[in-house]
């Protein structure tokens, strides 16, 4: 979709055209961006609580009264949780809060922030992000006049730095790099502002990402080759290559002590992970659909052109 651009001063621009997969998500998940925001707090907590247990508090071990005979209840040190001034049971102990989120996810957490910004009308996009002087007061008039009271900017690969001095001062307004760019302070401001260098970077990470794990299938001789699908990666098709191997079928020839010997002397991997990708090379080549992480869609090929074949 086309965009409009706007300058600092207030002026026009050339649009920038959007990616709608990035930009034009119409169906904004919540519960994704609560995920992400969430994995992003958590990493941020210290996790240095910590209280004294009974081993750790300063108190005499002695025990307090014999055992038996007194009419009282047993006790021993008085460094126990039941008394006032002893160790606390099951207490807060250091540790990290962080926990994992799929890659995937996250990427996708940011389409749907970004794409919720676009669907509020809370997005501008900045022809230029830099300024002559580092004029704060110059800088707060030009974001008033854009209707910026409490915004996130995002800059190209490097902010301009007479931009960054002028807009640090400026309260609720936060400035970052291309590479700061996340979604718990996306949704923390209510404007998100993008540099069209800053739009053209995301265009291209989110490409980048998009294509990483996917596999061209056209052409006739897709079986032969060592294709870059879900599971194998293009570290396994480098080392094969440099070996001499080109191919899934010469793969198969291999035995599989001898396949394993290749990844070894690469220093690929243990030796259980060497021999079932000659495993799994072999079954394919053989015609047998491929394991649960092997892209299903290079099994459909496989199975379509035998298929024609017969």
């Amino acid at each position: 979709m086309k965009y409009a651009v706007v300058k600092l001063d207030s002026g026009k621009a050339a649009d920038v055209e959007l990616n709608d997969d990035v930009f034009g998500i119409e169906e904004i998940r919540p519960d994704i961006l609560q995920r992400m925001v969430r994995y992003q707090l958590s990493k941020r907590q210290a996790g240095t609580h910590k209280t004294k247990t009974r081993s750790e508090v300063k108190r005499t071990t002695a025990k307090m009264y014999r055992q038996k005979g007194t009419g009282g209840a047993r006790h021993g040190a008085k460094s126990a949780p039941i008394f006032v001034g002893g160790g606390t049971a099951h207490g807060p102990r250091v540790r990290s809060h962080a926990h994992d989120l799929p890659k995937k996810v996250r990427a996708l957490a940011l389409r749907h922030a970004l794409s919720s910004k676009v669907k509020e009308s809370a997005f501008i996009v900045l022809d230029d992000a830099t300024v002559d002087a580092p004029k704060t007061k110059m800088l707060r008039e030009q974001f008033e006049k854009l209707g910026l009271t409490n915004a996130l900017v995002i800059g190209g690969e490097t902010l301009d730095d007479n931009f960054a001095k002028a807009a640090r001062n400026i309260p609720n307004v936060d400035v970052l790099p291309l590479a700061g760019l996340n979604v718990y302070d996306v949704l923390r401001r209510r404007t998100l502002v993008l540099t069209r260098e800053a739009v053209e970077g995301v265009h291209a990470r989110f490409s980048k990402d998009a294509t990483a794990s996917s596999t061209d299938f056209s052409g006739d001789n897709f079986v032969d080759e060592i294709v870059l699908i879900d599971g194998v990666g293009a570290q396994s098709a480098k080392v094969l290559g440099k070996a001499g191997y080109e191919s899934l079928t010469s793969i198969a020839k291999l035995s599989a002590a001898d396949a394993a010997k290749v990844f070894e002397e690469a220093g690929y991997g243990p030796r259980a992970a060497r021999e079932d990708w000659h495993g799994q090379a072999t079954e394919m080549v053989a015609g047998k659909p491929p394991r649960a992480k092997v892209d299903q869609r290079y099994a459909a090929q496989v199975v379509a052109k035998r298929a024609k074949e017969a």
